[in-house]
């Protein structure tokens, strides 16, 4: 099987490999009636694995619909990819055609100009608007609407307008375009930063509580050895069985995007031919630890708000501990260090951003102990913020 080695944006085609059982699963919830909210750490797949199903679905003869969010920075912005997209999808309802007002003006300038590039004047935003749009989904056909980075564009938008009822009027109004029926339309909501701890946070968790929950994690053992076996038969790495074992163990945990780059600094750092060896291994692992890979774990934790400096203390804390420090050493850390005046308030604290940052994928729990879930992103946290 010839796959290509690409790390950072969402793979397609032949270079989506495995998760055959996650797939099995989506598929089930979908057919049966549920929209879906992927839940899974940072950096795990959950935006090739989106595109995945919506190539599926389209196979089966499925609308489907494709939204990135990730540069939207306005609300007007906002609207007018979500219009195009419709548009160009074609799950409009025959009472578009006919509809008056802003969106057939909105519609017409679409289809003057086509999807890409869309200039659409002084569009402004109203809960009229956002009624019409409902209004105007055609749900007699099957249809799968996947919206990616939501949770970014949220953050966005509180910033700029520094209102949660921005935040909360967006989540509502996705929750009512789910709770119409009859309706064939089904949902798939996911992204880099996590919707459940976003809303978690905001008392919002309330919007969201209809979608079904698809859980995904590291690859399983079969499959990170078969992706790792199928990146260096199509790149002419020579890499044996048990050299690909020792990549793995050495990675400790199986995720396609860690399985990537350590592969790719494995390549770039050997001759063509030459066998890979445990050294070699070490040597890029090393590199990776000293490289700014793994900067987005990170940055995304000004999503945590309130609660980022906690996470940042508690990973410095964590990441000079390979083997994990217990709840009570935390507690009495976070204390000392905070100032909390009683052991409740604190523990409270330390609850709210270790499930955080447990379901982001930063920690485990271990032996009864919290621990870094990767001997990769510990090395390299600890190396870039605490010596």
């Amino acid at each position: 099987m010839a796959i290509s080695n690409i790390f950072g944006p969402p793979v397609i085609g032949d270079n989506f490999y495995g998760r055959i059982d996650e797939l099995s699963q989506a598929h089930r919830k979908l057919d049966s009636g549920h929209s879906i909210v992927l839940s899974a750490p940072r950096r795990i797949g959950k935006s090739s694995f989106a595109k995945r199903l919506v190539k599926d679905k389209s196979e089966q003869g499925w609308k489907c619909v494709y939204i990135d969010l990730e540069k939207t920075q306005s609300e007007s912005q906002f609207l007018h990819t979500l219009i195009a997209e419709f548009e160009q999808s074609g799950i409009w309802s025959k009472a578009a055609k006919t509809a008056s007002g802003i969106l057939s003006g909105l519609l017409d300038s679409i289809k003057s100009v086509g999807p890409v590039n869309v200039e659409l004047g002084n569009l402004i935003p109203t809960k009229d608007l956002y009624s019409s749009l409902s209004e105007l989904i055609d749900h007699t056909q099957a249809t799968l609407i996947v919206i990616d980075e939501l949770t970014l564009f949220l953050g966005v938008l509180e910033k700029t307008k520094g209102s949660e009822q921005d935040v909360s009027f967006f989540l509502n109004w996705f929750r009512s375009l789910r709770q119409i029926t009859p309706s064939r339309v089904r949902w798939i909501f996911c992204g880099s930063v996590g919707l459940h701890n976003f809303t978690e946070t905001r008392n919002l968790s309330y919007t969201i509580n209809d979608l079904a929950e698809l859980n995904f994690d590291a690859m399983s053992d079969e499959e990170a050895f078969g992706l790792v076996r199928a990146l260096a038969d199509s790149e002419d790495v020579n890499m044996s069985d048990e050299m690909i074992r020792y990549f793995l163990d050495t990675l400790n945990w199986n995720i396609p995007y860690f399985i990537q780059i350590l592969f790719n600094e494995i390549k770039t750092n050997t001759i063509t031919g030459e066998p890979v060896t445990a050294e070699i291994i070490q040597s890029a692992f090393t590199n990776l630890v000293h490289s700014e890979h793994m900067a987005t774990w990170s940055e995304r934790l000004s999503e945590y708000n309130s609660h980022e400096l906690g996470a940042r203390y508690l990973l410095n804390l964590i990441s000079s501990v390979p083997e994990g420090i217990s709840r009570e050493q935390l507690t009495t850390s976070l204390m000392q260090t905070f100032g909390f005046d009683n052991v409740v308030s604190a523990d409270k604290e330390l609850s709210d951003i270790l499930h955080m940052l447990e379901r982001d994928g930063y920690l485990i729990r271990k032996d009864g102990r919290r621990a870094f879930r990767s001997p990769l992103l510990r090395n390299w946290w600890h190396y870039k913020f605490v010596e």
